[in-house]
């Protein structure tokens, strides 16, 4: 009976220290969703029907492969500036991670983002979106998908930007937000 216990306690005290105690983008999301100074969306892929969209065979694939969107915003207003501060540099620590490749870096005009992927370069499984505005706060996206390839994103970006692909609901989310 003691071997057994010796045993269980081995197999507890190598299972608590194989545990990854590293934050990860999932579970701040999780964490800050009901948080009243965040925004918090959750867009999932049936708001973007294939069926309502006249798309060729490769856009459909493109945007069949995403099956959600988590949005995450926190407006900089006065009284939250310290914990803008302190959530940007959180979020960045967990994006730093050995988990997300980056894809790009953007900024101009006081906006910096940066655009990360996880999985494979060709089976992207997520994508993040982080952008901070020293005015009006910070943004973190998150794509998350199966089989997504970076072509085929970029193509379907190029079907938003000529408007087949219809955005207004995206859009009322957007206009529900006050970043002021």
């Amino acid at each position: 009976m003691k071997n057994v216990y010796r045993v269980l306690g081995i197999l507890s005290i190598i299972l608590l220290m194989s545990c990854n105690r590293e934050p990860s983008l999932q579970k701040y999301f999780v964490d800050h969703q009901g948080d009243n100074d965040f925004i918090a969306v959750d867009v999932p892929s049936s708001l973007l029907s294939t069926e309502t969209i006249q798309l060729d065979k490769e856009e459909k694939e493109a945007l069949e492969s995403v099956k959600k969107i988590n949005f995450l915003a926190l407006p900089l207003k006065q009284s939250n500036q310290d914990k803008f501060e302190k959530e940007s540099t959180t979020i960045k620590n967990i994006l730093d991670s050995d988990t997300y490749e980056t894809l790009v870096r953007f900024g101009s005009n006081g906006i910096k983002g940066v655009l990360k992927y996880e999985g494979e370069e060709d089976d992207i499984d997520e994508i993040i979106i982080f952008a901070t505005d020293q005015k009006k706060g910070l943004a973190l996206i998150r794509v998350l998908g199966d089989n997504m390839r970076p072509e085929k994103m970029a193509m379907l970006m190029k079907s938003v930007e000529k408007g087949k692909i219809n955005l207004d609901a995206f859009k009322s989310i957007a206009d529900s937000i006050d970043f002021d």
